[in-house]
């Protein structure tokens, strides 16, 4: 009896992996940034497509796939400073799953942040669970070549620049001068510099 109990609880345990499963076969590609990433059938015929993005709807949150990485410190820190998050592991790539509540919609939007190769990419949907089309479309890229923790450093990084930054620039706005001289602030790789040009 405990012998039938047992198998009858492996087949259904094997039946629900096979009934979860997708079949991403037929899916179409989009190329955004340097991926080729799956596209749901859902999501096909983009509103907008180009090398940054892969936009389904006007509305952003609808699904969107974007290339991150000219615009990560920005990006970053404001998703870090509005929503909530968490850290994740999707398809065998470090992510964090941001989430906030749309009032407007009444709906929670989520973006995942994840690394392909050497850049970084979101993934937004409507919605505060990580689906199985999403985890495709993250199984779709080229496996991140940073560690586990050279992943969270980098974002760290960026997080602690947006914040010098935005000091920065809140001084700015504090204190105008209106004498023609403007104040000017650049980030690179040695770090940031800022100043004012007469």
């Amino acid at each position: 009896m405990i012998k039938k109990i047992i198998l009858l609880l492996l087949a259904s345990i094997l039946l629900m992996g096979w009934v979860n499963a997708i079949d991403s076969s037929n899916w179409t590609t989009a190329n955004v940034g340097y991926e080729e990433f799956k596209i749901p059938p859902e999501y096909e015929n983009p509103y907008s497509s180009d090398f940054n993005m892969y936009e389904y709807d006007y509305d952003i949150n609808v699904f969107t796939v974007r290339y991150v990485n000219p615009n990560i410190m920005e990006l970053y820190g404001y998703f870090i400073e509005h929503n909530q998050f968490k850290k994740v592991n999707v398809s065998g790539h470090d992510a964090i799953h941001f989430t906030a509540h749309d009032r407007m919609d009444n709906t929670t939007n989520s973006k995942l942040w994840f690394s392909a190769g050497e850049e970084f990419y979101y993934i937004a949907w409507k919605g505060s669970e990580i689906t199985p089309q999403i985890e495709e479309v993250v199984k779709s890229s080229s496996p991140s070549k940073y560690s586990h923790d050279e992943f969270y450093k980098i974002l760290n990084e960026e997080f602690e620049n947006y914040k010098i930054i935005d000091a920065i620039e809140s001084q700015r706005y504090d204190y105008p001068r209106d004498n023609g001289h403007h104040s000017f602030v650049s980030v690179g790789t040695n770090g940031f510099s800022y100043g004012i040009i007469n």
